[in-house]
């Protein structure tokens, strides 16, 4: 077992031994990460420098001389420190470090060994492509700085830079006697170690909360970066938190469930002590231009936590242009207020950060190749050092205001920007905080109030990142199919739009794009195939499975009531048999009674129908006389009446002499009636519930004939 490894399970039984103790600081709990300091510096005079040089050899921590000076108290405290005289600058202590380190117990060693033995038999399930062979101990190594660390490129504990200069000569004997430690993750063993947490968290639920309590270490450190900020509980203030447009992304669901779960906890345990959360346009405006540059795109090409998050159906794609098109609107759904400020507001605060500033504050940002989003950053970070009016403190809950954000780059460069034109002190915070500094604020400074799920948000959430496919593994895949099989690029675009499909191409190669090659690209997009019919698959056995199970649990409860209560079973029987025969009956009679006003409405329309049918009779025969008694008494000769009644049969007469030539029948009387009939009858059997019944019958001589 490794020297992190061990040091690292110490500091777990530290955390343990503070759990539920009030009086304790929490940074106590980190002592054991300093004892390979300690040792090599036991029965020496106490160097800050030298100390905090040894921390930043060990771990690559941003660790200062000032900051080792502020661990003086609590080293006194425990004995660690003497005092040994007091000068004009100070006092002077040794280092007596012979105490014996809280040790984890039996059952937390038995236990990790446990996930060390799931470890060892994970890689197999995640690639096929690849040989990922490591001994016991190195994944214990692995593991440990991947929870410790929550290790992602640029972020974490582990930062590349290394504070103030190393000791001259007179330390470099202590410091030699350390390990060189601290160095990231490759990407490979990242990978891995986010997908075999994220299968623990999963498959072994039992393991999740040792994992928490380890990915909390990651959380004490991030205390120590750059100057050790507070850690008391704070009950009440007044800072107001402007949520970057990725994290307000990720707030309203955007970026999937992991860090839509972390952002909103976090945003959760802060609200309780007052604090209060809001986006500005301009983020608005970024947060538009960012999905509608991801949604213009082919679903191939797309890329991006929200992409990512519509392939596993975590978001709907109606959802995203829902808040793309009114990104205001879904914040204020969300409890999150779209406060209108921009660069022209508050005249009165310009000169906290003057117009001058703003300019060169954007011409030094050297990140991104969108002129767009680098002038967001510039604006956010000009509008939170206005808002603050020149109230700066150490303690970001009394800075007024401070925006989070995922981008390292822009956290450091906007603090040292602070720094060069003396806005800030070096022990101050900057105007932008990282969301992993967020995430520990909300942990250590509610009092531990959302216990874990801080830490276990977080690193669902890192593992979430960590193991977003890369964009440049699908494009060397493509561009390999266009070496050797320029005709399955198609297959590759729609592949490419299925979450299982995607996620194999990562396993298979850790989300490397340098493993793919012409050799395997095509075994690459067959595996992919067959991670979706492969899933498919298990899911149709389980239900199959499930079925079946159902189905004997059934034949044998069966069995079971007939073997011990036959008789109860067959009166059951007769029950139903009774129940049923009257059913029918009830059934019979309702068919009857339908019958009955089918018959009804059918008798009283033909009926109707035969009226019509007398009285246009009539009116012919009548037109028929009153033509006979004009031929011998010219009596209607000049009734313009009777004229038009004339013409109008002669036209009808042409029409049918027309059709007779045509030998075609002509439409008529009947054909009316059989519209009427069929109209009327339908109408009627609606109104009395009975509107299937018109189906059955049929219309013939204008009459209607039930069968």
């Amino acid at each position: 077992m490794s020297n992190v490894t061990r040091r690292a399970l110490r500091v777990y039984a530290a955390l343990n031994e503070l759990k539920g103790r009030e009086n304790d600081d929490v940074l106590d709990a980190l002592i054991p990460f300093f004892e390979p300091i300690l040792t090599v510096m036991d029965g020496k005079v106490f160097d800050p420098h030298v100390f905090s040089a040894g921390v930043r050899r060990l771990y690559r921590w941003r660790f200062t001389g000032d900051i080792a000076a502020t661990f003086i108290p609590r080293l006194e405290r425990r004995g660690i420190l003497k005092k040994q005289a007091r000068t004009a600058g100070g006092a002077i202590y040794t280092v007596h470090y012979s105490e014996k380190p809280v040790e984890a117990s039996p059952a937390l060693l038995a236990a990790f060994e446990k996930i060390i033995d799931e470890f060892e038999k994970f890689p197999p399930k995640v690639t096929d492509l690849l040989s990922y062979q490591k001994s016991r101990d190195e994944l214990k190594d692995i593991l440990i700085r991947f929870l410790v660390m929550m290790d992602a490129p640029g972020q974490g504990a582990f930062a590349p830079q290394l504070g103030d200069l190393e000791p001259g000569n007179a330390a470099l004997e202590v410091i030699g006697a350390l390990e060189e430690g601290g160095h990231p993750l490759e990407p490979n063993d990242r990978y891995m170690c986010a997908r075999f947490v994220q299968h623990l968290m999963k498959k072994r639920p039992e393991f999740v909360p040792h994992l928490t309590r380890l990915s909390s270490i990651g959380l004490l450190a991030e205390v120590v970066e750059d100057f050790l900020k507070p850690t008391h509980v704070e009950t009440k203030t007044d800072l107001t938190v402007i949520l970057d447009a990725p994290i307000a992304l990720d707030y309203l669901g955007c970026s999937g469930k992991a860090l839509k779960d972390d952002i909103a906890t976090i945003v959760s345990a802060l609200k309780d002590v007052g604090a209060s959360f809001i986006v500005l346009p301009a983020s608005c405006v970024e947060m538009q231009h960012n999905l509608k540059s991801m949604l213009s795109l082919p679903p191939e090409l797309r890329r991006g936590y929200t992409h990512n998050a519509m392939l596993r159906k975590e978001v709907g794609a109606d959802f995203v242009r829902a808040v793309m098109n009114q990104p205001e609107t879904a914040l204020s759904s969300a409890g999150i207020t779209v406060r209108q400020i921009s660069l022209e507001s508050h005249h009165y605060a310009h000169k906290y950060f003057t117009q001058e500033q703003f300019n060169d504050f954007f011409e030094s940002i050297t990140w991104g190749n969108n002129i767009n989003a680098r002038e967001h950053d510039a604006t956010c970070a000009t509008i939170v050092m206005r808002l603050r009016e020149g109230r700066q403190s150490s303690d970001v809950f009394k800075t007024r205001y401070v925006l989070v954000t995922r981008n390292p780059a822009f956290v450091r460069h906007a603090r040292n920007y602070c720094l060069q034109s003396r806005m800030i002190t070096s022990l101050q915070e900057g105007p932008i905080v990282h969301a992993r500094e967020l995430a520990t604020t909300a942990w250590l400074r509610t009092g531990l109030g959302a216990s874990e799920t801080i830490p276990r948000g977080h690193l669902i959430a890192t593992c979430d990142r960590v193991l977003q496919v890369r964009p440049e593994v699908r494009n060397a895949l493509a561009a390999q199919l266009a070496i050797v099989t320029p005709d399955r690029i198609e297959q590759l675009n729609l592949l490419m739009q299925d979450a299982r499909s995607v996620q194999k191409l990562a396993d298979e190669t850790l989300n490397n794009e340098s493993v793919v090659t012409a050799d395997n690209a095509e075994h690459l997009l067959n595996v992919m195939r067959e991670a979706t019919a492969e899933e498919l698959r298990k899911k149709h056995e389980a239900e199959l499975q499930k079925l079946k199970e159902e189905n004997a649990a059934a034949e044998e409860a069966y069995k079971a009531a007939s073997r011990s209560d036959s008789e109860r079973a067959s009166s059951q029987l007769d029950r139903l048999t009774t129940e049923v025969a009257l059913l029918q009956q009830r059934n019979a009679n309702a068919e009857a009674l339908a019958s009955s006003q089918v018959r009804g409405v059918v008798a009283s329309v033909n009926r109707r129908a035969k009226t019509i049918e007398i009285v246009v009779g009539g009116v012919l025969i009548s037109l028929g006389l009153a033509g006979l008694w004009n031929v011998y008494s010219g009596a209607l000769r000049d009734n313009p009446v009777w004229g038009a009644i004339l013409l109008a049969f002669g036209a009808v007469g042409f029409v049918r002499v027309f059709f007779a030539l045509l030998e075609r029948p002509m439409p008529a009387l009947a054909t009316a009636l059989n519209w009427y009939c069929r109209r009327t009858v339908s109408r009627q059997l609606s109104q009395l519930g009975l509107g299937d019944a018109s189906g059955a019958l049929t219309y013939k001589g204008g009459r209607i004939v039930q069968h």
